[in-house]
């Protein structure tokens, strides 16, 4: 039985998807539509960008 064939997507691509996830006014599953992206695959990407942005916000935070 073979496995799943996985996609790699580049950096930029998964950039670019957040931002229009994120900064439009429309679904997420219309965005990751869209795109042609499943949106499973997407919210796993909004999660960590979200993270990061978490993080760097603390840091700044810290030094204030």
């Amino acid at each position: 039985m073979s496995q799943p064939t996985v996609k790699k997507y580049p950096a930029e691509f998964k950039e670019r998807a957040v931002k229009l996830a994120v900064e439009s006014e429309q679904l997420i599953a219309q965005t990751a539509r869209d795109l042609g992206i499943n949106e499973n695959t997407l919210h796993p990407w909004i999660g960590k960008y979200h993270r990061v942005e978490r993080q760097e916000k603390e840091v700044h935070d810290e030094h204030l």
